[in-house]
């Protein structure tokens, strides 16, 4: 059904995972459409038991170099 290539789920169509509207919000809708590349198509693919556990209140969020 899909391939994970180079940052992008890619159906056998060509089509990419896209979130509608380009807009990094919650309850967004995804859908297929022709790749653009930009960031709204991009995904990071991590494995539920290697993902890092979130900062906690107080502690340095590095990603965002913000405190939670």
């Amino acid at each position: 059904m899909f391939r994970y290539q180079d940052g992008f789920f890619v159906n056998d169509h060509g089509k990419v995972l896209d979130i509608q509207g380009s807009v990094d919000t919650e309850n967004r809708n995804l859908q297929m459409v022709t790749k653009t590349g930009k960031i709204n198509q991009q995904w990071d693919l991590i494995y539920a038991d290697q993902y890092p556990e979130e900062p906690k209140k107080g502690e340095l969020n590095k990603d965002f170099g913000l405190y939670v």
